[in-house]
């Protein structure tokens, strides 16, 4: 049996945690992060910014609206600043601050299978998709083509 529980009410509990420097590993929900995560299947764990985040890092952050969110950096601005993508999405969100970042992805269970941030062809994907972030727009076009075209085929019959 699987619960679900609401991020902000566990909020206090996590602060906790990686204020003492644990982590801890929950189940993705939502769709922004698929290819790479997929919501209800797979699981990350997060642990406490112990170094300074860096472009294709995966951070939890909470939005001022006070949603929480896992999208990767895209990039550091000259400001401080992050700029950060879910990788099925290809609006960024600019602006994010330090003090919005709460932890860090370092571990992941994709499919069933353990990954971390050393994953040799982990590393490859999140630095191709961070560089293809542009052109994302097309790729996600193209992938839904072949579904629209079957869907007017059958509407003709």
């Amino acid at each position: 049996m699987t619960n679900k529980v609401n991020l902000a009410e566990l909020f206090p509990l996590i602060r906790e945690t990686l204020s003492a420097g644990g982590s801890f590993t929950l189940t993705i929900t939502g769709s922004s992060m698929y290819p790479f995560i997929l919501g209800g299947r797979d699981r990350v764990t997060l642990s406490p910014i112990t170094q300074e985040l860096k472009k294709n890092d995966l951070p939890l952050y909470r939005r001022a609206d006070g949603a929480f969110v896992l999208h990767r950096i895209v990039k550091v601005e000259k400001d401080g600043t992050y700029t950060c993508c879910g990788d099925h999405q290809w609006r960024a969100e600019k602006g994010l601050r330090r003090e919005q970042m709460i932890a860090i992805a370092t571990a992941y269970v994709r499919k069933g299978k353990a990954l971390s941030n050393r994953n040799v062809p982990y590393r490859i994907y999140r630095t191709v998709w961070t560089w293809v972030m542009r052109w994302r727009w097309v790729l996600f076009t193209m992938q839904r083509w072949p579904a629209r075209v079957k869907q007017k085929l059958k509407k003709r019959k």
